[in-house]
């Protein structure tokens, strides 16, 4: 082998060894961002856990979930729609009895 061959061959030696360490640093980075996602949080608890927590919220569960508070509130607000109903009629009423005892009296 001559000497030019030698160093064409080194070259590529060379240069397939830097492709395959950028390949694998990158496939590392990809690899530990996965872990960070899949693995366990800061926390101690894995992607299991916390998506545990979340479907809890979701659903009824007598009464902590996110859903039985929504349930709270819309029966409280469609309470108070009510107590306001009855309100405006007895405040109509007193309106239209005190309008109609001083359109009398004048």
């Amino acid at each position: 082998m001559n000497p030019a061959e030698t160093v064409i061959m080194v070259g590529a030696v060379v240069a397939a060894l830097t492709a395959i360490s950028i390949f694998a640093a990158k496939i590392y980075r990809v690899l530990r961002r996965i872990d960070s996602v899949l693995g366990v949080d800061k926390h101690g608890r894995t992607i299991s856990d916390r998506l545990e927590r979340v479907e809890y919220q979701l659903f009824p569960n007598g009464g902590s979930s996110l859903t039985d508070k929504i349930g709270r509130i819309e029966h409280e607000q469609k309470e108070m729609k009510g107590q306001m109903a009855a309100f405006e009629r007895i405040l109509n009423s007193i309106l239209r009895r005190e309008s109609d005892r001083t359109g009398r009296a004048s």
